[in-house]
């Protein structure tokens, strides 16, 4: 199970990874990081990611993502 400081971590690997061209992606960053805010914003990153996907997800990324939104939908 990924715990709430690794997810943040992954999360913010995963924006960097697929999330460089969105010009909101330093305000995301920042929203993610943001350990006072509950929750993690696993769905506004999708989202962001469906506009903004420069690349290919890799398989093991699409597992990641899909353990998030179970855990932190």
């Amino acid at each position: 199970m990924i715990r709430e400081e690794q997810a943040r971590e992954i999360l913010i690997d995963l924006a960097n990874r697929y999330l460089s061209c969105d010009p909101e992606l330093k305000s995301l960053l920042e929203i993610i990081e943001d350990k006072s805010r509950p929750g993690l914003p696993v769905r506004g990153m999708l989202e962001s990611m469906k506009k903004y996907i420069t690349i290919e997800y890799l398989e093991q990324d699409k597992k990641v993502i899909e353990e998030l939104l179970y855990l932190y939908g």
